[in-house]
């Protein structure tokens, strides 16, 4: 191996590569998985979701899990009568949700603007970084007030204390009287992007009352289920099974999950290819060794070396290769997770099994394509190996 260096480099370069990409990309599948898991569990805490269409998570891809859209039949009253069944109806805020432009003189940002009720920011778990949210008496009066993401604050009012100002919506001009907390994004929605309203201004300003979701603020983690299972009933007595969905962030998380699982498997799959590749190079590679160092085998053949002895030596040859090309892989998979969290600002879970995992199969993968030009090798005559030229 030291005598013929770059021969043996490039018979490590396929393992290599194929070590690299199997941890760097099961390690972004892993990350992936991670930052949904910490997106969905970020929208609120204990959350019950209604919905006014048919939406199946269980259903993976196939067609049932797409959601089925019906004419909207939530009422406020929707929203009132669940928060009375189960006992509680501070916990059950209605959302009037309208994708639109945002202006702040010649300055525009389009954001999604959320009429809810004054205790969503209770039932989501929300906070504010600057000012506060607005209170029930300034719901119950319609005050055209806003409380604005950290998105929209920068866009509309740059370094200026968007606290006071006035944002345009629709013609109709609100007073910012809060910002809420940085959020990130949750299931690729930036939280960050949105402008909260009170429900009654919500309803003035795009005139219509239908909530777009109920969200339901759980007792516990424990009873999420049973009071899943009772609104489901209760709203089953009103509408079709077309007409509503009631989801909890369980849910939600099982279906994300299982995505991210199968994206996780695929992407390890496509780097497995390469590291077979890789394998068949280790082979193709000692096929030519063994050719070149015909007359070497027949020289130890002759002074007393076994079949075994020359098999072994083979073996080992490939094995080695195989880890040293492996290790080589680690390191880089390492530095390249490391560059693209800096680059991309998303985390690449490296984990001690995957490690492990690429370990063992670039060593089988020299085991296995070491076996046959080792046993060519082995095999060969003595007296025609020394004849070779």
């Amino acid at each position: 191996m030291r005598a013929n260096k770059l021969r043996s480099a490039l018979t490590m370069l396929g393992v290599v590569i194929g070590v690299g990409s199997v941890i760097l990309l099961v390690a972004l599948g892993s990350g992936a998985r991670e930052e949904v898991t910490k997106s969905i569990q970020g929208l609120g805490s204990n959350l019950i979701i209604v919905v006014p269409f048919k939406l199946q998570l269980s259903g993976g891809f196939s067609q049932q899990g797409a959601p089925q859209f019906a004419l909207n039949k939530f009422t406020l009253k929707t929203a009132d009568d669940i928060g009375k069944l189960i006992g509680d109806p501070a916990s059950v805020s209605a959302n009037i949700q309208r994708s639109i432009f945002i202006t702040n003189g010649r300055k525009r940002f389009f954001g999604l603007v959320n009429g809810v009720g004054y205790n969503e920011f209770e039932v989501r778990a929300l906070a504010t970084s600057e000012g506060r949210f607005f209170t029930k008496a300034e719901d119950d009066a319609g005050r055209l007030v806003a409380v604005i993401g950290q998105t929209v604050a920068t866009s509309l009012f740059g370094v200026q204390d968007p606290i006071g100002q006035y944002i345009n919506v629709k013609g109709w001009k609100l007073k910012v009287i809060g910002v809420q907390e940085k959020k990130g994004s949750s299931l690729t929605i930036d939280q960050d992007a949105m402008t909260w309203i009170p429900i009654t201004s919500a309803i003035r300003i795009f005139g219509v009352a239908t909530p777009n979701i109920i969200v339901v603020k759980g007792t516990s983690t424990k009873t999420v289920a049973a009071e899943s299972a009772k609104i489901k009933a209760f709203l089953g007595k009103t509408f079709t099974t077309d007409e509503y969905s009631v989801i909890t962030q369980s849910d939600i998380l099982t279906f994300a999950q299982s995505i991210t699982r199968i994206l996780t498997y695929m992407l390890g799959g496509l780097a497995g290819i390469s590291l077979l590749v890789g394998g068949i190079g280790i082979m193709n590679i000692m096929l030519v060794s063994v050719t070149e160092r015909t007359r070497e085998i027949g020289i130890r053949k002759a002074v007393g070396a076994k079949t075994s002895d020359i098999l072994l030596q083979f073996m080992v040859e490939a094995i080695i290769l195989s880890l040293i090309g492996g290790t080589i892989g680690v390191i880089l998979a390492f530095g390249g997770a490391r560059l693209y969290e800096a680059l991309i600002h998303f985390k690449a879970n490296v984990t001690l099994w995957i490690i492990l995992l690429a370990f063992i199969f670039s060593m089988m993968v020299g085991v296995f394509f070491g076996v046959y030009p080792a046993r060519k090798a082995s095999r060969l005559d003595p007296i025609e190996s020394l004849r070779y030229e």
